[in-house]
């Protein structure tokens, strides 16, 4: 080669193209070698659906369909770059900074384009009217292996698990009954993800399906929610944690018995995740929350006792004397920094709604606080004497009654604090 000589860049998009066969026969071939691919949902009498004998066919079919739909390729790649890349405005070569996004994003936009030509196979299967069953087995297979070599694009797809459920597109998902078919066919292929720890759309689809109530008990949506979070000991799968808690608001009892499995065989993890998403539980069933704190809080995990303790006002707003006898077992841990949190998160209001303190709460995370804690309490029992003498005396009568010591440093600091 010549010093002048410059070497040319292959074009992305053939690049891309080749990419994208290899996916076509690679998933394939790894969705026949998993389990058994399902017969369509519809066919026509006439015509009934022919079951290739393997992957071999189908994949020759795959390959040929798409070397002989250039033009489907080029507009599902047009419409992939559109939705990924960003262009700069007013940039002086903005097709040479395209085409380089390209070239150093070609599995991201294969895996998308793979992805566009299964769904578009499916549709033509999916057509009620005129079903196209060789369309099925190639478009369902090809879905299939993309769900499960871990697909970005499939398992980022709303429409997918909701175009196989119910048989198609098009349909009022909230009161139509899913296809008994594409029950079958969706089933398959969750129990087939779930082989593969690291296939996303088990978690991903999860979470859309637990939004339907016509589907979330046929298809043991929160059972499968609960196995993932269980058997994930590091990474917890969150889209499941989500879809047990979107259960509740259309099928409560699968959703307690999910959740409750969480604290029973979860890991420390999952546990953790479940007490931060007390909250979102409590708008939909407070009474559920509280049962799920309560087993919660037998464990003795510093890090999840933090966050009970921050999370634990709020979910016994309406019921002060359920936040009383709460706080208490957590003050008597002995743990200053789940005691801290406690007053931090806690106190204000609960001192606002109960200005006597009858539970002496006050006195209690003072006697079982450390300094840090006992740092926090001293403003608020200054501020209770700004309120009420009598209140703030009650409160320093209990300290008082097992340190005389710590009742007088107490009297000191608000004396410091009340001094001109």
């Amino acid at each position: 080669m010549s010093s002048g000589a410059i070497m040319r860049r292959r074009d992305p998009e053939n690049v891309i193209y080749e990419e994208v066969g290899k996916s076509i026969e690679a998933s394939i071939t790894l969705a026949w070698s998993t389990f058994n691919i399902p017969d369509p949902i519809y066919e026509l009498p006439e015509f009934p659906a022919i079951r290739p004998n393997g992957p071999l066919v189908l994949t020759q079919q795959a390959l040929g369909l798409h070397s002989a739909d250039k033009t489907g390729f080029r507009l599902r790649l047009e419409e992939s770059v559109r939705y990924h890349y960003r262009a700069v405005p007013g940039h002086f070569d903005e097709e040479e900074r395209r085409i380089s996004w390209m070239a150093n994003n070609v599995t991201l936009l294969a895996d998308d384009v793979c992805t566009k030509t299964a769904c578009v196979w499916l549709e033509q299967a999916l057509d009620e009217e005129h079903p196209d069953t060789d369309r099925w087995y190639l478009g369902y297979s090809l879905l299939a292996g993309r769900v499960l070599s871990g697909s970005e694009s499939a398992s980022s797809s709303q429409s997918i698990p909701i175009m196989l459920v119910f048989g198609g597109l098009d349909r009022n998902y909230q009161s139509d009954a899913p296809h008994p078919s594409g029950v079958n066919a969706l089933n398959c292929l969750l129990d087939a993800s779930e082989q593969f720890s690291d296939s996303p759309s088990l978690e991903s689809w999860i979470s859309i399906l637990a939004m339907h109530r016509s589907t979330s008990r046929i298809l043991s949506i929160s059972d499968r929610a609960a196995s993932r979070i269980v058997r994930e000991q590091k990474r917890i799968p969150l889209g499941c944690m989500e879809a047990l808690i979107s259960l509740i608001s259309h099928d409560s009892e699968s959703a307690r018995n999910g959740l409750n499995r969480v604290v029973l065989e979860g890991s420390d993890s999952a546990r953790m995740i479940l007490a931060g998403n007390l909250d979102p539980i409590a708008g939909r069933d407070r009474k559920l929350a509280l049962d799920l704190y309560d087993k919660l809080s037998l464990n003795s995990d510093i890090g999840l006792l933090l966050i009970l303790s921050s999370s634990l006002y709020s979910l016994c707003y309406d019921d002060l004397m359920a936040f009383q006898v709460r706080a208490r077992r957590l003050i008597e841990t002995g743990e200053d920094k789940v005691i801290r949190k406690l007053i931090e998160a806690g106190y204000r209001g609960y001192l606002d709604r109960d200005p006597r303190d009858e539970f002496s709460l006050m006195v209690m995370a003072w006697k079982f606080g450390g300094s840090l804690s006992r740092s926090r309490l001293k403003g608020l029992i200054f501020q209770q004497k700004q309120l009420s003498e009598q209140n703030f005396h009650r409160t320093l009568s209990g300290i008082r009654k097992f340190s005389e010591t710590e009742a007088l440093g107490l009297l000191e600091y608000i004396a410091g604090r009340e001094a001109p």
